[in-house]
Formats: structure tokens, C-alpha cells, sequence
């Protein structure tokens, strides 16, 4: 199983919107947020499964970027 945290930075009072959009995305679950920054775990069957997710998170509306924290492998 993979894992990885990533930061998900959002436009500005755009929270409410991008954690409704975050939820209807498999294999994520959000630990915290702070002014225009969500923290989201991702978790797959493997790196590729991550790397997908972390593009759907990329191309919601009103997220700035997807930045890695940690990411690592339990194969």
C-alpha cells in the first residue's frame, strides 16, 4: 500500500467549496486545515494510483497547487 500527505493550497475563502470536492475524491481523507492550506492523506495500491489522485486534486476549481509532504510504501 502507498501512502503520501500532501498540502493542498486553495484560493482564499474557498474552503467550504474545495473540502465538499475533496470528499467526493477516493483514497483521501483531510486531517486539518489552516487559512488556504488543507492537509489531505491519500492512500492507493501504489505510487501510480497516487500520482492520479494527486491530479484530481490539482484540477479542482479554486486549488492553487498539490504539494508532497510525505510519501512512502508499505510493499
Amino acid at each position: 500500500m502507498a501512502i503520501a500527505s500532501v498540502i493542498v493550497e486553495i484560493e482564499d475563502g474557498t474552503s467550504e467549496a474545495v473540502l465538499g470536492s475533496i470528499a467526493q475524491i477516493a483514497q483521501t481523507t483531510v486531517y486539518g486545515i489552516k487559512k488556504n492550506q488543507i492537509v489531505t492523506v491519500i492512500e492507493g495500491g501504489n505510487s501510480r494510483e497516487i500520482d492520479e489522485v494527486i491530479r484530481q486534486l490539482s484540477a479542482l476549481d479554486k486549488v492553487i497547487g498539490v504539494y508532497p509532504v510525505y510519501a512512502g510504501d508499505d510493499e
